[in-house]
C-alpha cells in the first residue's frame, strides 16, 4: 500500500508537429475532453497524490477546462512550459518543489498517455521508494536499426535484448532533484529520457517494471482513433437486462465482450450479475415484450447505474408476435423518444429504443445494438429506430 505523498509532473506543452494539423495533439478533443484531461483525472484521483505540476503553454484555456470539467483546482498547479521536454519537467519540479516539504516519491508522466492503469503505478511507487527511481517497460515491437553517417546501416540491435521505455516513471524526489541539478545544457536541449538523467547524475539504477500494452502515447494521427476506442472500452460497462437469453441477447454479448469494460446478463433487479453484486453500468439495455415501464425500471435498477459516469440506455421492443404497433404512427413513437431523453438527461444517459418488426434479425439487431452502444451516448439520445 502506498503511505507516503507523491507529487506527479505532467509535461503538457509542445507543438505535437508528428501529430499534424493545427492543434496540438494535448488538446485534441476525444470523446469530448482535450487529451490531456485523461491522464490529469486519473492522477487526480489517486488519494496519496498531494499536488500535481501541469506544465503548459496554454495557460488560460487549460484553466478553463480544469474547471468546466471539475478538476480539483486546489491540487493542481499550471506551471509554464519551456523550449524542451527536460526544461519543461526541471520547471514542473521545482514547482513541486517550491509548494511541498512532505513529498516523498515524484511521478513523470507524458501527458498524451491517456491510460494510467491504477494497480501498476501503486507497484511503481512502491518501487521508487525503495530503489530511489522506477520505470515501466514494454517489449519492443520492432527492431531497432543503427544507420551509419552515409544513411547505410550500420548495425542492428538484438530487439530481445532492449526494451521501450515508458512512462509513467517515479523518483524518489531528492534523486530527481539531484539528477536535474547536474544536468548539462546538452542534457537539457536534448535528452528525453528521466531514468538516464537519474542513473547518469544521481548514480541510481532505475527498478524496471514490465507494464501493460495501454502504456503507449499519442504521437501520430491515427493515435488519435486507438485513444478514443481505447478510452470508450475502458469507460464503459454494460448490463444488458433480458427475461430469457435469446439468440439475440447472446450476440450481443459476444460482440460486446471485448469491446467494453465489462458486460453483464441479468434477468432483473432481484439478480444480480455474475462475481459481485456491487458491480455498476454506465449502459443499459433492456429487452422488453411490448411496453417500457421506465419509471419502475430505473428504481429496480438504481443501485446498479453509474450516474458518475455519461452512458447509453437502450430499450429494445420486440413486436415480431404482436400487432401492437398497427395503431401506433411513428411521429408518436419520435415523440416519446425524445421526451424520455429529456427525462434521462439529468441522469447523464442517452436513451434510444429500437422497435423490432422483423423476425429472425437477430445478428442484425445485436449489431445495431453494439454501434449505438459504442458511440457517443448524446448521439444517438431521443432516437427511434425500426428493424
Amino acid at each position: 500500500m502506498v503511505d507516503f505523498e507523491v507529487g506527479v509532473i505532467l509535461p503538457c506543452a509542445g507543438s505535437g508537429e508528428r501529430l499534424g494539423g493545427v492543434i496540438p495533439k494535448q488538446y485534441c478533443k476525444v470523446l469530448g475532453k482535450p487529451l490531456f484531461m485523461y491522464a490529469l483525472e486519473a492522477f487526480d484521483q489517486l488519494p496519496y497524490v498531494k499536488r500535481i505540476a501541469l506544465v503548459v503553454d496554454k495557460h488560460e484555456q487549460v484553466r478553463s477546462w480544469i474547471q468546466e470539467f471539475g478538476v480539483n483546482e486546489e491540487k493542481i498547479t499550471v506551471v509554464k512550459g519551456e523550449a524542451t521536454r527536460h526544461r519543461s519537467i526541471r520547471a514542473g519540479l521545482q514547482s513541486l518543489q517550491k509548494n511541498e516539504d512532505s513529498m516523498k516519491v515524484v511521478v513523470v508522466h507524458d501527458a498524451v498517455r491517456p491510460l494510467v492503469p491504477r494497480p501498476v503505478v501503486d507497484e511503481l511507487m512502491l518501487a521508487a521508494e525503495r530503489h530511489g527511481a522506477a520505470g515501466l517497460t514494454r517489449p519492443l515491437v520492432s527492431t531497432v536499426l543503427e544507420p551509419g553517417a552515409d544513411g547505410l546501416l550500420a548495425r542492428c540491435l538484438d530487439r530481445s535484448r532492449h526494451l521501450a521505455s515508458e512512462t509513467p516513471q517515479a523518483f524518489q524526489l531528492g534523486v530527481l532533484a539531484a539528477a536535474y541539478a547536474k544536468c548539462s545544457a546538452e542534457d537539457l536541449d536534448t535528452g528525453t529520457e528521466c531514468l538516464e538523467l537519474a542513473r547518469a547524475h544521481a548514480c541510481v539504477r532505475a527498478c524496471l517494471i514490465q507494464g501493460p500494452e495501454e502504456l503507449w502515447k499519442v504521437t501520430h494521427k491515427k493515435d488519435i482513433y486507438a485513444a478514443e476506442g481505447c478510452l470508450r472500452e475502458a469507460m464503459n460497462s454494460v448490463c444488458i437486462v433480458a427475461a430469457e437469453e435469446s439468440e439475440a441477447v447472446r450476440l450481443l454479448a459476444e460482440s460486446l465482450s471485448c469491446r467494453v469494460a465489462s458486460v453483464r446478463h441479468v434477468r432483473s433487479a432481484a439478480d444480480p450479475p455474475a462475481g459481485s453484486s456491487k458491480d455498476t453500468f454506465n449502459t443499459v439495455i433492456f429487452f422488453h415484450e411490448h411496453e417500457i415501464d421506465q419509471e419502475n425500471q430505473l428504481l429496480e435498477f438504481a443501485t446498479m447505474l453509474d450516474f458518475e459516469k455519461q452512458g447509453l440506455i437502450v430499450h429494445v421492443m420486440d413486436h415480431t408476435s404482436s400487432d401492437g404497433m398497427q395503431t401506433m404512427s411513428v411521429y408518436d413513437l419520435h415523440c416519446a423518444g425524445r421526451s424520455m431523453a429529456k427525462h434521462y438527461e439529468k441522469l447523464r444517459k442517452g436513451v434510444a429504443v429500437i422497435h423490432r418488426l422483423t423476425p429472425g434479425e437477430d445478428a442484425r439487431l445485436a449489431e445495431l445494438v453494439a454501434s449505438l452502444v459504442l458511440s457517443d451516448p448524446p448521439t444517438f439520445s431521443g432516437q427511434t429506430l425500426f428493424l
